[in-house]
């Protein structure tokens, strides 16, 4: 995470000087599958190259991720910059959940291919790596229109460095943030939330229901199906409707999830809880991100992604902390909930600060 934070958001000012979003986007990507690979063929005894790996493939897969983003204004503008962002997100959600029965399949029937609990967990990093190979390819081959022709002078650090006094004018004479700077930030605090919870509540699952482990693999494919449906949903109103609008539908799902998740009391509510989760999960990251890559300032939409991975893992950070102290205080693995829905309310208020451009067509 400290590396991720350290290097994407000068990599992305990089990239924007450089306007090669679409070879960053592919090559990210390599480096991650063949780490996902390499941690199938190293051996057990390699601990540094096995930490390298995993350090490798992490990073790697946030730099994919930004740079995935950022080219969403060169493949699509206006309605159908909504529309793609939300089948982006279900086509993920479609194509982990497989992923995951694959490699979960291959660790549950490991005996009938005379396979050893090591041999069908490197079998499983090589399936992650292979997949995520074999889907990046067409990245590599689609042509992309242009979204900026925009020219940028000086170092990596000097353009982020006034890329982030566009959107914070702190030194300047007029301190008043602009629209796009409120939108950055109740983005990073919302996906902080969402990027924590996630994990928290599988933590709740284990701890106050005691799922084994198969039966968390289940609820985790629960959420993946119906999250694909639901952030096609979410992106369909946010092209006929308006994108603040969807989002304000998500962020109500998700405030009722965090209050419900106080009272759940069995293994049935949990999945019903659950469902309700997996319908605007995928959601609110999809239209924040359409949100942001229609609104950033020209020429500079991998910097735009790159500050929002680092303002989401420092909020996520945050919110992670603030549960675990609340938790042990406390005692109780849902009090912490408690500290995600007021970041989430912050979060939304910043939001509702910043109105971007239309809906058009």
């Amino acid at each position: 995470m400290l590396c991720s934070a350290l290097v994407s958001p000068f990599l992305s000012a990089w990239v924007d000087r450089r306007h090669v979003h679409q070879r960053a986007a592919v090559t990210s990507s390599m480096l991650g599958a063949a780490a996902c690979i390499a941690l199938a063929l190293l051996p057990s005894t390699s601990q540094l190259g096995i930490i390298a790996a995993i350090i490798v493939a992490t990073v790697s897969f946030d730099m994919a991720s930004i740079f995935t983003a950022s080219l969403l204004p060169k493949l699509a503008q206006g309605r159908a910059a909504d529309t793609l962002s939300s089948v982006g997100f279900a086509a993920g959600y479609g194509g982990g959940a497989i992923a995951l029965i694959l490699a979960t399949g291959l660790i549950a029937s490991r005996e009938s291919f005379g396979l050893s609990a090591a041999g069908a967990l490197r079998g499983s990093f090589a399936i992650m790596g292979l997949w995520w190979l074999i889907f990046s390819l067409p990245t590599a081959c689609v042509r992309m229109g242009t979204a900026s022709t925009e020219n940028h002078g000086g170092t990596s650090a000097t353009e982020l460095l006034l890329f982030l006094k566009k959107i914070f004018p702190i030194n300047q004479s007029s301190h008043r943030i602009p629209q796009f700077g409120w939108l950055m930030l109740g983005a990073v605090t919302i996906l902080g939330v969402v990027q924590t919870a996630i994990p928290q509540f599988s933590n709740v699952a284990l701890q106050t229901f005691h799922l084994k482990p198969p039966q968390l693999v289940q609820l985790v494919l629960l959420v993946q199906f119906i999250a694909l449906p639901g952030a096609i949903l979410i992106g369909w109103l946010s092209g006929i409707w308006s994108r603040h609008g969807a989002a304000n539908i998500c962020l109500a799902g998700w405030s009722l999830v965090l209050g419900l998740a106080w009272g759940i009391g069995s293994v049935p509510q949990l999945y019903a809880l659950a469902v309700l989760l997996a319908l605007v999960l995928g959601g609110i990251q999809s239209v924040l991100r359409a949100m942001l890559a229609v609104s950033a300032p020209p020429g500079h939409h991998a910097a735009t992604f790159g500050v929002m991975q680092v303002g989401t893992k420092l909020t996520g950070f945050f919110a992670s902390l603030v549960f675990g102290w609340a938790y042990m205080a406390s005692g109780i693995p849902r009090a912490g909930l408690v500290i995600l829905l007021v970041q989430l309310i912050l979060g939304w208020w910043l939001l509702s600060r910043a109105q971007t451009k239309p809906v058009t067509p």
